[in-house]
This record gives C-alpha cells, structure tokens and sequence, in this order.
C-alpha cells in the first residue's frame, strides 16, 4: 500500500515539477536572459582572421560572446584580453558600457588589453567593416568574476597559462606591424584626428581633414567617418599595391565609421564598382 501510494504522489510531482522547468524557461526567454556561467579564467583571448573569423574565447577554448537572440553571461569584473589581428581587411573591436577598444583596419597586431566589464552592462565584439556578420553579443552579469591583476596570463603581455584559441603571445609582436602589453589605452586616444567623408547618391566621394579636402596626411591611425547616401556603392580607401579597406558598403546608406592605419605612400579613395570619382592623397612620415 505505501509503494502505491508512494507512486501515485511520484505521478502528481513530475508533472508538476516540468511544468515549473517550462515556465521558468519561458520566463528567462521572454526576459533576454542568456546562459549564464562563471569565469573559466581572468584572461580573455580575442582573434580576427582574413578568412572573416572573429571571436572572443577563455583560457580553454569556450566561448564568451555569440550571435543568439538571447546572449550569454559572464561574471562582471575586469579581465585581461590577448588580441590577435592578423587580418588586412578586418579588424577587432570591442565596444559597451566602460570600453572602447578597438584594432586598425589595414594593419596587423599583437596586443594585451586590460579592460573592466561593468555589471549589468550589454557588450559587442565587431569587425567595423563588416558589422551584418562578423560579430559577437555578451553581458555582464551583476557577480564580478575577472581579477584585477591576478591573472593567469598576467597584465604585463608574460605567457598566459592554459591553451589560448588565439594563439597569440602576451604582448609580443608576431608577424604585425604594432604591439602593445600592459594596460592598453582607448583606441581613440591613439588616433590623430578624423576623415570627414562623404559618398553621394550619384557616386561622387568627397574626403576632408579639418575641413579642407585631403591632399596630405601624417601618418598613423585616423577614424574615417563617411555618410553614405546610395545603395548601389562603397566607399573605399587603398594605400598603392596594397588590398582595399571597404568602409562603407555597397548596400549600406547612413553614416559608418572605421579606424584606418595609414601608412607612408600614395593612397587613393573611390566608389566601388568601378573605381568612379577617384582621388588620390599622400601620406608623408
């Protein structure tokens, strides 16, 4: 009899109990609420490819951002992140509520960034010339979980123990034209100023420098900001023998901005297809 009884209570329970799995399921869906996990490690490691790859992994390989409706979860805190950019039309930016870093277009680098995710707060990993695909979408959960300096990998660009995705080197330069370790600065604080664009309607491009079109430039990194008002082409920069940085697509119409590393030499701009309104501009040391 209390075997029976025993099995009955069992019957009423497991339906009970998955109906409170469902709903609490729908709820966290219905909320935005993603999969939520602590810190594998306090390093982070970061890699942009050529072959349009981009991602932001742990120490062990798992992933921190994805592109989901309902994006994943990490432990608030700050974390030491190994970038590797290895790529010449892309480029790795990290961007949301206390962080804004980002790699150039057109250059490759190996680079250590100490950054501080705050609670609460919704971050994006996007190559800037490719934002519809080449992305990445995570939070900052109310827990902090990075260290601030007690890393693993260490904050100084030392070796970073356990296996890194990226297979970048603390801070030295492998195969890039910059390096960095230690803390890193806001990629803005190391731009020279910003390129004014713009490409009209009708496919005619205009390029300006403190408001006067650009015929000379010194090099380094600068931010191109371009309005783009036709959906038929691109705005396009191209330093002389080198691949071409698309900053604003074909099918995009706004305004878009890239951080561009221009390096001495002639360079050109001009809408694609079919290099119309082209120019060209000298970049001097």
């Amino acid at each position: 009899m209390s075997s029976l009884i025993s099995s009955t209570q069992r019957a009423r329970i497991i339906p009970v109990f998955l109906a409170m799995v469902v709903l609490a399921a729908t709820v966290a869906l219905k909320l935005g609420v993603g999969p939520s996990h602590a810190a594998v490690s306090s390093t982070m490691h970061a890699v942009v490819h050529q072959n349009n790859d981009i991602g932001l992994t742990f120490d062990d390989g798992s992933t921190v951002g994805s592109q989901d409706r309902v994006t994943p979860t990490i432990p608030a805190g700050t974390y030491v992140i190994r970038v590797t950019d290895d790529a010449s039309e892309h480029n790795f930016h990290l961007v949301g509520p206390g962080v804004d870093m980002a790699t150039s277009v057109g250059d490759s680098a190996t680079l250590t960034w100490t950054v501080t995710f705050q609670a609460g707060g919704a971050y994006r990993f996007v190559c800037d010339t490719h934002t519809d695909f080449m992305f990445g979408l995570f939070q900052a959960s109310a827990a902090a979980g990075g260290s601030s300096g007690s890393s693993s990998g260490g904050s100084s660009g030392g070796s970073t123990s356990g296996g890194s995705s990226g297979g970048s080197s603390g801070g030295s330069t492998s195969g890039g034209s910059s390096s960095s370790s230690g803390t890193a600065k806001p990629q803005t604080a190391l731009l020279r100023g910003t390129l004014a664009g713009t490409i009209k309607s009708d496919g005619k491009l205009k390029l300006a420098f403190q408001g006067k079109a650009v015929s000379k430039l010194k090099s380094g990194r600068y931010k191109i900001t371009v309005v783009d008002k036709t959906p038929t082409r691109s705005f396009v920069v191209q330093q002389n023998k080198s691949s071409a940085i698309t900053v604003s697509g074909i099918s995009f119409v706004g305004t878009h901005s890239v951080i561009v590393n221009f390096k001495v030499g002639l360079w050109t701009f001009y809408a694609s297809p079919g290099k119309k309104s082209k120019s060209s501009f000298s970049v001097v040391a």
